[in-house]
């Protein structure tokens, strides 16, 4: 389609479709085409024939701002104030595409529309000095935001406003093509949405470069399925997705986490803090409602006092039913935070803490206690574990890898826990159903279930290795009773103290009984001490090899369980020798990349450290 194209003396290039123009009025003060819009002709630089461009133009210039509008005659009009642009859209039947470029250090994009809507970042860097957001999309229908590929977009919005975020919405945000997006919220959020976000799969990458609240804020669901995601300096969480307990037309359940795919680094050194008498502590993922990790590479590092690696009021499932799932790295190294308030609120309390990330806008609740230990995940509902790989380490007292106050199953992937508290600790039940997991505990127990009935931990089909170096009372597996153990399949290995009175029953004998076993299983105190020096291998009535495991430091084993579906009942061997397995079917790693736990391995061992009777 062909245009008028208009060059103004302030920079501004203005286009009119051909077809809209049937008369051109010149006189000594103004040209007047079809008598809509006018223009004092001192002020007219050039004007040309072209073609129609397709998208509203917007270019920022230092303080000034140039407009190529086709729109005019189509209900969007667009206001220029200095560097601050604001458009409207009064168009319901025609999806309008808005391309931003160029470069301010004091300007801003306000967009009002109530159609969905296109917004292309193409090299724009727009900075707010003022107190208020540097990109507003006032519209609560769909809106995409496309980084155009090989592009770097960087939006900063001003300090001690009352915006909800640098880049803030309206409506539903997608997030698409491969650019660059550097965001940093001065006064709350970098990103933010009212309702849902989704991150399309995309090679593009969304650096959160620092937020005085989230990186990324969603007040119905966030779902990547792409991009690379960095996110590091935020005064609160990582991704925080609010809880209203709505389903939207997709079936998603508001307050909703989801990562399809994608990568995402998150470092989060936020202390716990009060304020109005609420104590509060950063995660690096937090779900008011549930958490889904499909797939992906997701790295948490939390460095500060009371910090959650990920936070879930609601259900967190991990991987998907056929096996597969992310690759998640996740540390804590920062102490408890012992705060001097406490409140009330929130979707569930939990003792020691804060329930839901709540207490600052955006939150889900408040605390029942003043003080916070820092976990790696904390889940409030059931935590199912399908796949993936896992690698969830933690330094300091009360600071537990994967807690769930429902039930926790592990059903397939691969994943090692190195912890100071508990590696594995819930309310409920504790199931190894597949997969392959090591728990190693230098301050309490591996492995705790406070369940309290039989079945509190199962051994079903997946392959547990799970000791503790800390002694007495605490255990490699611990569940207040043998009795409460069930083992109906899988391999299970275990290793630390016996915790007496009303626990393991206090005393090594290998007389002990599981609640009940369908396989060979052994429970005593032989070996009485496991070293790092060697690789241990368990074999079973005909000296073949079961499963081999490596200690990270010495154990004074008081108590341990030895099981495994090809066990059998009678003489079996615990051999030792310090070289590791030449091959094997399934293995596990340590933090350090050291090959710990095998199954079925070849191995060229031959001392015997013990002899035992397996029942």
């Amino acid at each position: 389609r062909k245009a008028l194209l208009l060059s103004m003396t302030n920079g501004d290039t203005i286009a009119a479709p051909i077809e809209n123009i049937d008369s051109i009025n010149l006189s000594d003060e103004q040209m007047i085409i079809n008598e809509v819009f006018a223009y004092q002709y001192p002020d007219i630089k050039d004007a040309s024939f072209g073609e129609l461009p397709k998208r509203l133009f917007i270019t920022w210039n230092g303080d000034k701002v140039s407009v190529i509008n086709p729109y005019i005659l189509k209900g969007v009009s667009v206001a220029v104030s200095g560097a601050d642009v604001v458009v409207t859209n009064n168009n319901t039947e025609e999806e309008l595409e808005t391309e931003l470029s160029g470069s301010t250090t004091d300007g801003s994009f306000v967009y009002n529309g109530s159609y969905k809507t296109t917004i292309i970042l193409n090299g724009l860097t727009l900075t707010n000095k003022r107190a208020a957001a540097a990109i507003d999309i006032q519209c609560g229908k769909r809106v995409e935001l496309h980084l155009k590929k090989g592009t770097t977009n960087t939006i900063t919005d001003g300090a001690n406003g009352e915006q909800k975020a640098a880049l803030y919405c309206k409506g539903h945000l997608e997030i698409d093509k491969p650019g660059t997006l550097n965001v940093t919220g001065n006064t709350a959020h970098a990103i933010a949405s009212k309702e849902y976000l989704k991150l399309k799969k995309s090679d593009g990458t969304i650096n959160i470069l620092a937020s005085k609240k989230d990186g990324i804020h969603c007040k119905q669901y966030f779902v990547g399925n792409g991009f690379t995601v960095n996110i590091e300096k935020v005064g609160d969480d990582g991704i925080q997705t609010e809880l209203d307990g709505a389903e939207n037309e997709d079936g998603i359940v508001d307050g909703t986490l989801i990562i399809n795919g994608g990568t995402y680094n998150i470092k989060n050194s936020t202390n716990g803090s009060t304020e109005n008498n609420e104590s509060h502590t950063a995660k690096g993922l937090n779900a008011d409602g549930n958490m889904q990790l499909n797939a992906g590479t997701i790295t948490i590092a939390m460095s500060g006092t009371g910090g959650k690696g990920i936070k879930v009021e609601g259900t967190y499932t991990q991987g998907t039913e056929d096996g597969e799932g992310p690759t998640l790295k996740v540390s804590t190294t920062g102490s408890s935070y012992s705060g001097s308030g406490t409140s009330t609120g929130g979707n569930t309390g939990w003792g020691g803490g804060w329930p839901g990330g709540g207490g600052r806008p955006g939150g889900g609740g408040s605390s029942s206690s003043s003080s916070s230990s820092s976990k790696a995940i904390k889940v409030m509902g059931l935590a199912t574990i399908y796949g993936g790989t896992s690698l969830i380490t933690t330094s300091t007292d009360g600071a537990e890898g994967l807690e769930s106050k429902k039930s926790v199953v592990i059903k397939g992937g691969t994943h090692y826990f190195k912890c100071y508290d508990d590696c594995i600790n819930s309310s409920g039940i504790v199931e190894f159903a597949g997969g392959n997991t090591v728990c190693y505990s230098n301050g309490n127990d591996a492995v705790d279930s406070n369940y309290g009935k039989k079945g509190a931990i199962t051994i079903s089909g997946g392959n547990i290795f799970a000791y503790t170096t800390k002694g007495s009372p605490e255990e490699g597996l611990d569940c207040d009773n043998n009795s409460y153990i069930v083992i109906t399949g899988g391999i299970g290995i275990s290793a630390g103290g016996s915790q007496g009175g009303g626990g393991w029953g206090g005393s090594s004998s290998t007389t002990q009984s599981v609640g009940s076993s369908t396989q060979g299983y052994f429970l005593g105190s032989s070996p009485s001490s496991y070293t790092s020096a060697y690789y241990y291998t368990l074999c079973n009535t005909s000296g073949e090899s079961i499963c081999t495991f490596k200690f990270e430091a010495t154990v004074s084993n008081s108590l341990s369980l030895l099981t495994a579906p090809n066990l059998g009942k009678g003489s079996v061997t615990v051999k030792r020798g310090t070289t590791a397995p030449t091959d094997c079917t399934a293995k596990v790693s340590n933090a350090s990349g050291t090959d710990v736990f095998f199954i079925a391995p070849t191995i060229t061992t031959t001392a015997t450290a013990a002899t035992i009777t397996a029942k």
